[in-house]
């Protein structure tokens, strides 16, 4: 459930640009040994393209620094109780609605929606069906539209509380773009290899080139170092 090429249009470098303390950017040596680093980790295919639009809506405010069985088990809970009754936007709206807008209320939504009390993801939820609501985002198909075209900085920074870089790529990730998520696994493996702390925007640029060196897609090259960061393998 856990998200992960470029495209021609799509300006990798200019996106997501949270600052970090002693941050620089990666050299084309440094990029280099990044890809030495990666090019050992096991090859395999993308899997986790979500092709429902509510799903990805809730996916994207579950999948951020949450335990992964939690992630599946909210979803499987939408899928076996929710599923029918919410399909689309309005219907979103009109359930977040019968909910008040407070602590209780979002555990109750919560609840209702995931069977748990994720509630600051609740109110996230709503946070961003506004957003995509005033950005006439409606449909699967639109929201595809909407992330191949799509500006971090300009599109989304600041638009949604609590959700930022990360939970902006991996959505555009389940959406088919080919590109890498600064998660916690993916940074750490970055870092150690570059040897200092890079910005999202760079981070996503140096794994990108570095798939390029490889001839690996980026996305396929993110999951791999994911899965070997959640393992607790060494990173290189």
């Amino acid at each position: 459930m856990s998200g992960r090429g470029p495209q021609a249009s799509r300006r990798l470098g200019q996106r997501p640009g949270a600052a970090r303390p002693g941050a620089s950017a990666a050299t084309d040596v440094e990029i280099g040994q990044l890809a030495e680093a990666c090019r050992s980790l096991p090859v395999g295919p993308w899997k986790h393209d979500e092709h429902d639009y509510v799903t990805n809506l809730l996916v994207t405010v579950l999948d951020l620094q949450m335990n992964t069985v939690t992630v599946e088990r909210s979803i499987q809970h939408y899928r076996d109780h929710r599923w029918g009754e919410l399909r689309t936007l309005d219907q979103l709206a009109d359930l977040l609605r019968r909910f008040p807008d407070d602590k209780e209320g979002n555990r109750q939504l919560a609840r209702y929606l995931w069977g748990n009390n994720l509630w600051t993801r609740a109110g996230r939820l709503r946070s961003l069906a506004a957003f995509l609501a005033g950005e006439h985002l409606r449909t699967q198909a639109e929201l595809r539209a909407w992330a191949k075209r799509s500006d971090f900085q300009q599109d989304f920074a600041g638009r949604v509380p609590g959700l930022g870089p990360a939970a902006y790529q991996s959505l555009l990730m389940r959406l088919g773009v080919d590109t890498v998520k600064p998660d916690v696994h993916v940074r750490r493996f970055v870092e150690e290899v570059v040897g200092h702390a890079v910005t999202d925007a760079e981070l996503v640029r140096a794994l990108t080139e570095a798939a390029r060196v490889l001839g690996r897609s980026p996305r396929d090259l993110d999951a791999a170092i994911w899965e070997r960061g959640a393992l607790g393998g060494p990173t290189h």
